[in-house]
């Protein structure tokens, strides 16, 4: 179901309740749900939604009742719902789940219901554009701040909803500790039969305006690296080295000509975070991809060299060349005539260099905490994309 759907979009625990259950999938089941537990599995600092598992007693006995499901909604923190609204990650997700679906080239956890209200404001997209492509670095900057301040206290915020399948049968490796080589070969394995999948293909393209290319709007990015580079290098100067950090600084410079290629043809449809965290692996040796929300439009090497370098710890670099050739074999088994293994590590060499800028200017926006830990998630990223660079 999508956003047309007359049925209610509820936001909070306390509203999925069994009578909501019943309305969503009594259609497809043909039995009402009687009671739900629920647990919530996601949300606080760094989550940009609430994740809650939630258990359902039915009024039937049947083996394809589905026992628990996941349910995804927005985040209720003002900072953190504000960058979901600013990056469009809540209608993206919708869209890639709705619209694609069995078409996505990946497999995907089964989805129960989606939907989302209107856009309120469709033609606001053309003007954040227009603001952020003449305006100074400077003034993107100033601007990004209200914007996501604004995006997040909005009282009358759109509605998002999504209801998947509970993988519970699946290893979820961990994204700190790092994952295994035959972990990498598999989810590489399953990326480029996705990215060939959606080769060239404008019809991928064309479920969402929001699809966006990597190369759009190269002062955002520079914004978000004035925004953070002192309280960057105070903490990961000395790691990094002086010589890394003019690196960095040449690169904040050159944004919009480093990522111009990836934005070119040959592209195709990229997850946008294929990491470990957001990959399940079942015990018969099939995985699971979940999170799509930062879907966009570029070279695959992007996605390539963002798995990699934030999935493997460093003793892997040594594997990098095998890892690769394995993605490129596969790809090119699929079809892919017109993408060589020359251009696929220049892409991946150019990806790193613009991972690592992507870090600084990241550090307000996805600094989650650890548990038990004085590190941050975005501490251990930072350390391992240093390591493979």
């Amino acid at each position: 179901m999508g956003k047309k759907s007359k049925i209610s979009i509820p936001q909070s625990g306390e509203e999925f309740t069994a009578e909501w259950f019943t309305e969503i999938l009594q259609p497809k089941y043909g039995a009402a749900v009687l009671d739900v537990d629920q647990d919530v599995i996601g949300t606080g600092i760094g989550f940009v939604g609430e994740v809650h598992r939630c258990f359902l007693q039915w009024d039937a006995s049947r083996e394809d009742l589905p026992t628990s499901v996941i349910v995804k909604v927005p985040s209720k923190i003002p900072a953190n719902r504000g960058l979901g609204e600013g990056l469009q990650l809540y209608e993206r997700e919708v869209l890639a789940y709705s619209k694609l679906g069995n078409e996505m080239g990946l497999p995907l956890p089964i989805v129960y219901f989606t939907a989302m209200d209107d856009d309120p404001t469709p033609w606001l997209d053309k003007v954040i554009e227009f603001f952020f492509t003449y305006l100074p670095p400077k003034g993107v900057n100033w601007l990004t701040v209200k914007f996501l301040q604004l995006a997040g206290k909005n009282p009358n915020l759109r509605r998002y909803v999504l209801v998947l399948e509970d993988i519970d049968d699946a290893r979820p490796p961990s994204q700190v500790a790092g994952g295994s080589l035959n972990d990498a070969l598999l989810a590489l394995t399953s990326l480029a039969k996705f990215h060939a999948h959606h080769w060239l293909k404008e019809a991928s393209i064309g479920i969402s305006p929001r699809i966006w290319s990597l190369d759009r709007l190269p002062k955002v990015w520079q914004a978000s690296y004035l925004r953070n580079r002192e309280e960057f290098v105070s903490r990961f100067g000395t790691l990094i080295g002086e010589e890394k950090l003019q690196i960095l600084d040449q690169a904040q410079m050159e944004i919009p000509e480093l990522l111009k290629p990836l934005g070119e043809p040959p592209w195709t449809l990229l997850h946008g975070d294929y990491r470990l965290d957001n990959i399940m692996y079942r015990p018969d040796g099939s995985i699971v991809v979940i999170d799509f929300q930062i879907l966009s439009k570029g070279r695959p090497g992007w996605d390539v060299a963002y798995f990699i370098t934030t999935a493997l710890n460093p003793e892997h670099k040594i594997e990098e060349d095998t890892l690769l050739r394995h993605y490129h074999t596969v790809l090119c088994a699929e079809g892919v005539t017109d993408y060589s293994y020359d251009l696929l590590l220049e892409d991946v060499r150019l990806t790193k260099l613009l991972l690592a800028h992507r870090l600084v200017g990241g550090r307000d926006a996805f600094d989650t905490d650890l548990q038990d830990s004085d590190e941050t998630f975005v501490d251990v990223l930072v350390k391992r994309v240093v390591s493979w660079i």
